[in-house]
């Protein structure tokens, strides 16, 4: 693979954990590999030699890499073993075995049911799964855990109660209820077995207050060898209950379509469940029309999606199709049996839509990247809220500031891709606009900006706004147009953080929005800065002042000393006789301005 190719790739690639597919020269899936990191384990790959020649093979073959995010690593290992079932990748057979993820199985066609390990599920056979886990090591300690707590019986073959039968060791001491024995009836079995189905479920929260209070007693006896195994016990437990999202012990077929929204486009990326588990996804990038409807579109894509792909039996999404019955009366038909619709509100399923549209908003970063480097999520959010021609990566933001009118000055602060760039602020002195006329004061500071940044060929920003109303949007739009620039800029009002489109509507973003939130940070940096600067430069202002009311001090001795100190904390430092050499100035008269400084200094 190409280095410009490969840097592009790892560029866009995000941190989170996820599944990662490489292909070689013709398309071929040629490995499937998951990772904590996407962006960290696919650099490892190629930033070091590999002491084995199937990777250092595998690295030559290389020429593209896809990635699906998933929310956590469980996620990423269990879709990471369906895509190898799937598509059974050259460089994944010599290393993975044909083993599926081990479940849990509650035996409930048995009279006396059991808590048991499998690899396969078996449906409509009358009992209950639980899992799948990538862990075997948690499972075992699980099945122990629920088997001593609620006293189940854990042997392997179908329990037949006897009389006379000899008890297990379990039953002596006390963490089996002997029904091999026949002294436990199936309805009082049956409790306990209820109870554990309740904690496997979620329905009932495990309380893990007695495992940690035993590990810390443990721990406190010094007996740090049981302790280990509480601990292990305990860690596994938590694992288990974190919640899965990719897979389903039910054989459903659903499709989740993730949606991410710009001005011009959307990108859906649709996740298929087959048979329970999540088998993949697929990305479609379709173009927006000025007034079409997210609702409008996601119909004409789906019905051209279903022509030619499996249609599932239900679909979830979190907009709801244009004429949405209409739609699933042509997808029933098309299927030969019914076909649902769903918005998911909470479980599950809204879980693995969220993974979904997670995966869509990632595509669209990458869509929506120019270069190297990832659009952030607010910056394709407020061109989303805005309606903006292009995403607003750069973005400059101008704040006038004064005091009652005096020593007006302005601010210029640079946001690129939603992060502050600090060396490209920029300062001014309010020259020609009269002092608290802010409209003015902006139109000034566009013209200064702006005539600079065509004089140097300088990239223009894609979005500019101004700390006012309608009146500063306005002037900066006549400073612009003299300029024959055309960008969009808008106004924000401190009051209640309204926009103000150029045709004097007033708008508000919810502070939900990222976008939002990062216009709110921008204006916050402008008028900070702009507040730091007008007080310097109001305090430069008063001292010369203070210093021109003294007997025999004009304007040229003040520059002259200033030229020679370069500072007025300079010459406050300096002595009399220093400052009487240096400028050529009577001592008394170099006395009273070092007194003055010194004077004002104390003050501060």
């Amino acid at each position: 693979m190409q280095k410009e190719k490969l840097d592009k790739i790892l560029a866009l690639m995000p941190v989170n954990p996820g599944v990662y597919l490489m292909k070689n020269q013709v398309g071929e899936i040629i490995y499937i590999g998951k990772s904590r990191s996407l962006k960290k384990r696919v650099r490892s790959y190629f930033n070091r030699q590999h002491d084995s020649l199937k990777t250092s093979v595998l690295v030559l073959a290389i020429e593209d890499i896809e990635f699906i995010v998933t929310g956590n690593e469980v996620e990423a290992l269990i879709l990471e073993n369906n895509l190898i079932k799937k598509h059974k990748p050259r460089y994944n057979v010599l290393l993975k075995d044909s083993k599926t993820h081990p479940y849990i199985r509650v035996t409930l066609n048995e009279k006396f049911p059991r808590l048991e390990k499998v690899r396969k599920v078996t449906f409509r056979d009358g009992n209950l799964y639980f899992g799948p886990f990538p862990n075997e090591y948690d499972l075992a300690r699980i099945v122990d855990l629920l088997s001593r707590n609620f006293r189940l019986c854990t042997v392997r073959r179908k329990i037949t109660p006897k009389q006379g039968v000899r008890p297990c060791l379990k039953y002596h001491l006390g963490i089996c209820q002997g029904v091999c024995q026949g002294e436990v009836k199936p309805e009082e079995y049956a409790v306990s077995v209820n109870k554990a189905i309740d904690v496997l479920s979620g329905r009932v929260d495990p309380d893990f207050t007695g495992l940690e209070r035993q590990l810390k007693d443990l721990v406190n006896q010094y007996r740090y060898e049981e302790a280990a195994e509480v601990r292990d016990t305990l860690t596994a437990l938590v694992r288990f209950f974190a919640s899965q999202k990719v897979e389903f012990v039910k054989p459903v077929n659903l499709d989740f379509w993730g949606i991410s929204e710009a001005s011009d486009r959307v990108v859906f990326s649709v996740f298929f469940v087959r048979g329970g588990k999540m088998l993949g996804n697929r990305v479609i990038d379709a173009g927006l029309s000025p007034g079409f409807a997210l609702g409008e579109l996601l119909s004409e894509v789906m019905t051209r999606f279903y022509d030619a792909n499996l249609i599932p039996a239900s679909i979830y999404c979190r907009e709801e199709p244009d004429a949405c019955e209409s739609l699933l009366e042509v997808l029933s038909s098309q299927a030969g049996r019914r076909v649902s619709f769903h918005l998911p509100q909470r479980g599950q399923y809204l879980k693995l839509l969220e993974m979904a549209d997670a995966n869509a908003l990632e595509v669209m970063r990458n869509i929506k990247s120019q270069g190297n480097e990832r659009i952030d999520e607010a910056v394709i959010d407020l061109q989303k809220q805005l309606n903006l021609r292009q995403p607003p990566v750069r973005i400059e933001c101008v704040d006038i500031s004064h005091i009652q009118g005096t020593d007006p000055v302005a601010s210029l602060v640079v946001f690129k891709n939603a992060r502050p760039y600090k060396g490209e602020y920029r300062l001014y002195h309010i020259k020609s606009a009269r002092g608290g006329d802010d409209p003015a004061s902006i139109g000034e500071v566009t013209r200064r900006r702006f005539t600079r940044l065509l004089r140097e060929q300088a990239g223009l920003p894609d979005l500019y706004i101004v700390d006012g109303g309608i009146a500063q949007v306005r002037s900066a739009l006549r400073e612009l147009a003299q300029l024959d620039v055309d960008i969009e800029v808008f106004g924000l009002a401190k009051r209640e953080e309204i926009l103000v489109k150029p045709d004097g509507s007033e708008f508000k973003l919810p502070f939900s929005s990222s976008g939002m939130r990062m216009i709110i940070k921008l204006r916050n940096e402008a008028h900070r800065f702009a507040n730091t600067f007008q007080k310097k430069a109001h305090g430069k202002s008063v001292l010369k002042s203070a210093l021109l009311n003294l007997p025999g001090v004009g304007p040229a001795t003040i520059r002259k000393a200033l030229w020679e100190f370069g500072s007025t904390a300079n010459l406050a430092r300096a002595s009399a006789e220093d400052l009487r050499l240096r400028c050529q100035i009577p001592l008394k008269t170099a006395e009273l301005i070092i007194s003055s400084l010194k004077e004002n200094n104390n003050e501060e």
